[in-house]
C-alpha cells in the first residue's frame, strides 16, 4: 500500500470526509415547539437529541419552561438549556 500511494490517499480522503461532516438537519422551529409543549402541558418525560458544535447529545427529562428559544429540560441529576434550534429529534 505504501508503494502505490494508496495508504496516503486513503487517510487524505478521511482527513477531507472528517472535514466535510455535516451538520444535521434541525427539527422544523414548529414541531419542535409543538412537541416540547405537550410534554410540557402534560409532563411527559421526553428524549431530546440536539447538536451542540460537533457533538449530538441525548437529553432525557421533563420540559420545565421556555425562555426566549431555549428550552429548560429537568433529567434527574441536570438541568439543561438548550436552544430549540439546535434539536434534532425529540421522542
Amino acid at each position: 500500500a505504501f508503494a502505490t500511494g494508496e495508504l496516503t490517499e486513503a487517510q487524505n480522503t478521511f482527513e477531507k470526509e472528517k472535514k466535510d461532516d455535516k451538520i444535521i438537519q434541525a427539527l422544523p422551529h414548529h414541531l419542535a415547539l409543538h412537541l416540547l409543549n405537550q410534554s410540557f402541558s402534560n409532563q411527559v418525560q421526553i428524549k431530546a437529541k440536539y447538536q451542540a458544535k460537533d457533538r449530538l447529545t441525548e437529553v432525557y427529562g421533563f420540559v420545565s419552561e421556555f425562555i426566549n428559544n431555549q428550552v429548560r429540560i429537568k433529567s434527574t441529576d441536570k438541568i439543561y438549556l438548550i436552544s430549540i434550534e439546535q434539536i434534532i429529534n425529540i421522542s
